[in-house]
């Protein structure tokens, strides 16, 4: 069996005639097709089968569908695993996945936009073999189809980005769609590369603590080496050392340490912090500047002028229900006065006790002697609260904990309790022992306890004019003052409780509980909106192609081999009608070398001179032929058994299949 191009036009048969100038090679008689038809070799009874692309056949289309399918699938497992367990892989120096290693920078950008550039490729060649098949399509069908659509048309001439456009305006709209998602594809790719994203990302896993002290505020007692805490709070607010382990500005907290740590092993890789439930005690002021008159008068008790002048002063208040009062000498000797006393005998409405301080400055001319007076009475309160205490996993050491320790953060799980009453009364002891120490250096402009001597320090910092000793010209104001001595006492208290106060842990079998420690990692997530934009796009392709599949399997031609190269297409227009139309075109006057475009021309001309006529009948033109190439329906017809087709008029001799027509 053969191919051949047949003009379906003219349903008389007849071919327009042609002027004498392009009317060089005339039809084939009825005679002649009949003598050829007698003289062809018989084809072999098998009928060839008709040949399809391979991008078009039904397997390579399949294969498409399933990778699509595949996708999709991967996508939204990776989705789901990345939303359920904080990421579905973990990125370092290398990616590790699903037990393997893999050292490729960059690679959940890179992979992903490789991978749809792969099937965008895919998709290109089969969009490609059904825009060239298109035309042999519409040949086929039993009526053809005009030039323009058929003879004419090569989609592959027209630019990519347009070319589902022209398809469209043909109303081929399965070949238009395989070429808008062509178009999509690479959009698609570069959206591709922001389908993982690489966060950083914390775990929590459950590991047992040990807790082998316990505090106990009866070691704040009378014997409690107070200087030495002092030393210890002075270097933190005033020079600016670390906190002690297990303490922070505000609490001491119970230690507790892992079994790694006591064993001294090193602490899981990227671990970060460990978070375990704990106890921290605090101790507060609640200080208030007094005003003088109304809260408090200083009195003179007695006086000399002899050796020095000097003289005993007597300060009296009372302070939110509990009655304050103090003794102290001052002198001509002396220009900066700071007394600190505590009282114990304020009622449990007034809070129990108090820490008082008068601050004063030397006046031969003022009534008492003394000037710049501020008067800072503190109600003393202690707590004990229970919560999650995270600080950062630290390296083994032989103190158990070392001082690379820093607190993260501590939570409550539970209100804060008065712990003044754990049944020790230890602040009776503890807070007079406070101001019980005491030095004295030439260097200094002051008179103080060592309590004293660190709070003027730090209110000089406070305000501004720095930890000068021997500034005697400075006035502390007040409020710099209940401030200062706030952080002082706050940091004293929790020194002690940090040191002293944590002593071991009774029982044989120490205390357990169950911590979290928590792995910082570089974790790869999907991101949600792109997962979902790029499953749509595949879900909408996969409709195209299996539209796609089914317009190859129902679209039939009439090539049972691949028209490549210019042999192949001279064996389909072996004695067609279309070699003498394009011989009388390229034989015509004025013929620039552009076949296709003097035919489109003169079809353009041969329109608007038909739309001046108005519909008044003339006789045939010099373009007839040419706009019949072009208007004319066209399709492919098979001679049965002639291995030598002929063109013929529809309905002719040519053959007895001659009318024959796709599905």
């Amino acid at each position: 069996m053969a191919n051949a191009l047949t003009n379906a036009s003219n349903p008389a048969g007849q071919w327009t005639s042609l002027p004498p100038s392009l009317a060089t090679t005339p039809p084939h008689t009825d005679e002649e097709c009949q003598d050829d038809a007698h003289e062809a070799t018989p084809l072999s009874q098998n009928d060839p089968k008709e040949w399809i692309p391979t991008p078009l056949q039904s397997w390579n289309i399949g294969l498409f569908i399933s990778l699509a399918i595949s996708l999709i699938i991967a996508i939204i497992v990776l989705l789901v695993v990345s939303l359920r367990n904080d990421g579905f892989a973990t990125v370092g120096a290398a990616l590790a996945a699903y037990g393997g290693t893999w050292r490729l920078s960059l690679l959940w950008t890179a992979l992903p936009s490789f991978v749809f550039t792969l099937l965008g490729l895919y998709w290109a060649a089969i969009a490609s073999a059904a825009t060239g098949r298109q035309p042999f399509v519409t040949l086929n069908r039993p009526g053809g189809g005009p030039g323009k659509k058929t003879v004419l048309l090569d989609y592959r001439a027209t630019p990519s980005f347009i070319r589902w456009y022209a398809a469209f305006r043909n109303k081929h709209w399965v070949v238009g769609l395989g070429e808008l998602v062509a178009l999509v594809f690479s959009v698609l790719s570069p959206l591709a590369s922001g389908l993982f994203v690489a966060t950083s990302t914390s775990f929590n896993r459950s590991i047992p603590v040990v807790f082998n002290s316990t505090f106990d505020q009866a070691a704040l007692n009378s014997s409690l080496e107070i200087r030495v805490l002092l030393d210890t709070v002075q270097s933190t607010l005033i020079y600016g050392a670390s906190d002690r382990p297990w303490t922070d500005h505000e609490h001491a907290f119970r230690p507790f340490y892992t079994q790694f740590q006591l064993a001294g092993q090193p602490p899981p890789t990227n671990a970060t912090s460990l978070t375990a439930p704990t106890v921290a005690h605090a101790g507060y002021l609640n200080c208030a500047v007094l005003a003088p008159g109304s809260d408090y008068d200083i009195t003179i008790k007695s006086q000399a002028s002899s050796p020095e002048r000097s003289a005993q002063l007597v300060m009296s208040g009372t302070d939110r229900g509990c009655a304050i009062r103090h003794e102290f000498t001052v002198s001509d000797l002396q220009a900066v006065y700071f007394v600190t006393t505590s009282q114990l005998t304020c009622s449990a409405a007034a809070g129990y006790s108090r820490l008082v301080f008068t601050y004063a400055h030397w006046s031969a001319t003022a009534p008492a002697f003394v000037a710049n007076v501020s008067v800072v009475s503190c109600a003393v309160g202690y707590r004990r609260t229970d919560g999650e205490l995270s600080v950062t996993v630290p390296s083994p050491s032989p103190a158990r904990g070392g001082t690379d320790l820093k607190i993260l953060g501590f939570t409550p799980t539970a209100a804060p309790q008065d712990s003044r009453d754990d049944g020790s009364a230890f602040w009776g002891l503890f807070e007079p022992r406070l101001f019980q120490s005491s030095t004295f250096s030439i260097d200094t402009a002051w008179a103080t306890s060592d309590f004293g001597n660190v709070v003027l320090y730090r209110a000089l910092q406070k305000q501004g004019g720095g930890a000068r000793s021997n500034d005697n010209a400075t006035v502390l104001g007040g409020e710099v003052l209940a401030q200062s001595i706030s952080d002082v006492f706050i940091s004293t208290y929790l020194t002690g409780m940090a040191t002293v106060g944590l002593v071991p842990a009774a029982g044989e079998a120490p205390e357990t509980a169950t911590a979290r420690i928590g792995t910082q990692l570089t974790r790869l997530f999907v991101v949600p909106w792109v997962a979902g934009t790029v499953i749509g796009v595949l879900v909408a392709i996969l409709a195209v192609a299996i539209a796609i599949l089914v317009y190859a399997r129902m679209r039939k031609t009439l090539l049972y081999e691949e028209p490549a190269g210019l042999f192949a297409h001279a064996g389909l227009l072996e004695g067609s009608e279309l070699m003498g139309v394009a011989g009388r075109v390229r034989n015509s006057a004025g013929f620039n070398g552009k076949l296709v475009t003097a035919v489109m021309g003169e079809d353009k001309k041969g329109t608007n001179e038909g739309k001046k006529r108005k519909g008044k009948k003339k006789g045939p033109t010099a373009e007839a032929a040419e706009t019949n190439l072009v208007q004319g329906s066209w399709k492919m017809s098979v001679a049965e058994g002639i291995a030598k087709p002929r063109i013929v008029p529809a309905g002719g001799r040519g053959g007895a299949n001659g009318g024959a027509a796709g599905p």
